[in-house]
C-alpha cells in the first residue's frame, strides 16, 4: 500500500507551521476589528444622511413677507375701474414676437439634444447660426416696435 507508506513518510518529517496560534488570533482579531469599523462607519454615514436634511429644514429662515397689493385705503372703487377705457394690445406684434421666441426656444432644445448625442458638426453649426439669426431678428423687431411706440 503506497498511501500508507506515504503517510508514514509524512509523519516522520517534522514540518513547522507557517505561523503560530498567537499570530492566527491576531489576524482574526484584526479582521473582526476591520469588519466592526466598516459597520460603524456605514451606520454613521446613514445617520448623517438622515440628520443633515433635518437640520437643513430646521435652520431655514422664514421667508420675508411680501406685500402684493396696495393697502385697502388706496384701492380704487370697482365702479371707477369699469369706467376706464380698456387697455389695447396689438396682437399682431405679440403674435410675431412670441412666435419668434418659440422658434428660438425650439432651437435651444434641439441644440442641447445635439450636444448630448453624436451629430455632425455641420448640423450643429447650422442650428447655432439659425438661432443667432432668429435672435438678431427678434431684437430688431422689438427695437422697431419700441420706436413705433414713441
Amino acid at each position: 500500500m503506497k498511501t500508507l507508506s506515504d503517510l508514514d513518510a509524512l509523519s516522520a518529517r517534522h514540518l513547522t507551521a507557517p505561523f503560530s496560534f498567537d499570530q492566527f488570533e491576531q489576524r482574526r482579531a484584526l479582521v473582526r476589528h476591520r469588519s466592526r469599523t466598516a459597520g460603524w462607519s456605514a451606520a454613521a454615514a446613514l445617520g448623517l444622511l438622515a440628520v443633515v436634511p433635518v437640520i437643513a429644514v430646521i435652520t431655514q429662515p422664514q421667508p420675508a413677507a411680501q406685500v402684493l397689493a396696495r393697502p385697502a385705503s388706496q384701492m380704487q372703487p370697482l365702479a371707477d375701474v369699469f369706467q376706464q377705457p380698456p387697455a389695447l394690445v396689438d396682437m399682431g406684434r405679440f403674435a410675431l414676437t412670441s412666435e419668434m421666441e418659440d422658434y428660438i426656444a425650439l432651437l435651444d432644445a434641439e441644440i442641447s439634444a445635439a450636444r448630448l448625442m453624436p451629430v455632425p458638426r455641420e448640423e450643429l453649426q447650422r442650428m447655432e447660426s439659425a438661432r443667432a439669426q432668429l435672435n438678431d431678428s427678434l431684437q430688431r423687431v422689438t427695437h422697431a416696435h419700441a420706436m413705433l411706440d414713441l
